[in-house]
């Protein structure tokens, strides 16, 4: 199922400055004013390698500062749409000011700030930059630019994320991963158009079509340990090497797309209360991996945790 985060309201300014931090990168927040009469939430879903989020507050200012990216950089992309209210997104000496429907681009990795206006609502997705294959050098010249929600590329963009905030409890890990790979694809063609540059050629309909059907796949075959790049070839009557061909423009090997995302389905389901008193090798073997000393090395590198300690501490 697509993982979504289901909370009761911030119960005050601080709540919803931890919340936006969690859900997206170390941020730091400011308001106007007494902040006892502060207002705001946070939902958001897992969409693949998409994270969607919906803010809402009273009047606040965001930034991201040199200092947190020193301490966290991991690179992403952060596309938003305005909902209800203004802001006015500010980065590389840039200033987009976004009125409802409007869109704006921004990168975690350099220093930005947004002013919101009192009682207003940003759906924002956030994805690895590595993600939209045009040049960052290019992409670094329309961050904090005004992209119309209203015409062109934007008025496909604008209803599918104002869509896609709302109740995804029916989507299927897959389904989710492909709508997330819809908003990116959108996000990556409406730069490219603006950029006036031709998408990757890795991305051909024949090859993405073939990605497509891997990622479902192996989505559907991860508990079997017996799961190889192989074995996913074989199943798609094509070699392994022209399958590791057609994964190189994701940066990524089919090896280590089947580990990750082991790793990520055993992480939902060590944070899941309902699985509280499944033995972790339990769940190691659920999702394919047959050797526990190895499983727990690997978790641990990916998330900085023991699978003991996950468990714990979600």
């Amino acid at each position: 199922m697509a993982t979504a985060t289901a909370t009761a309201p911030a119960t005050g300014f601080e709540d919803w400055e931890d919340r936006i931090c969690r859900t997206f990168v170390p941020l730091r927040a400011t308001c106007d004013g007494d902040t006892a009469g502060f207002s705001g939430d946070v939902d958001s879903a897992d969409l693949g390698s998409v994270a969607l989020a919906s803010v809402t507050a009273s009047h606040a200012v965001v930034e991201r500062t040199r200092r947190l990216i020193r301490q966290d950089d991991p690179e992403l992309y952060k596309f938003g749409l305005q909902v209800s209210g203004t802001s006015v997104v500010e980065q590389d000496d840039r200033q987009a000011q976004l009125t409802p429907g409007d869109l704006a681009i921004y990168d975690t990795s350099r220093p930005y700030r947004i002013s919101f206006s009192d009682d207003f609502r940003m759906t924002v997705a956030m994805f690895p930059r590595k993600l939209v294959r045009l040049p960052e050098d290019h992409m670094a010249g329309l961050t904090a630019v005004r992209l119309a929600g209203d015409s062109g590329l934007g008025a496909l963009i604008a209803p599918l994320m104002k869509g896609l905030t709302g109740d995804l409890g029916d989507a299927t890990t897959v389904i989710a991963a492909h709508l997330g790979d819809a908003v990116v694809d959108l996000v990556t063609a409406a730069f490219a158009q603006q950029l006036r540059q031709p998408l990757d050629a890795g991305s051909s309909a024949s090859r993405r079509a073939l990605r497509a059907r891997v990622g479902k796949f192996i989505d559907d075959h991860l508990h079997d340990p017996d799961l190889t790049s192989k074995a996913v070839a074989d199943a798609h009557f094509v070699s392994v090497r022209y399958l590791q061909k057609v994964f190189e423009a994701e940066g990524v090997s089919v090896s280590a797309m089947i580990r990750t995302r082991r790793l990520e389905r055993c992480r939902r389901d060590l944070a899941a209360p309902q699985n509280r008193d499944v033995p972790i090798v339990t769940v190691a073997q659920r999702w394919g991996f047959t050797d526990a000393a190895h499983f727990s090395r690997l978790f641990r590198s990916a998330f900085g945790q023991s699978p003991r300690e996950y468990r714990k501490n979600a």
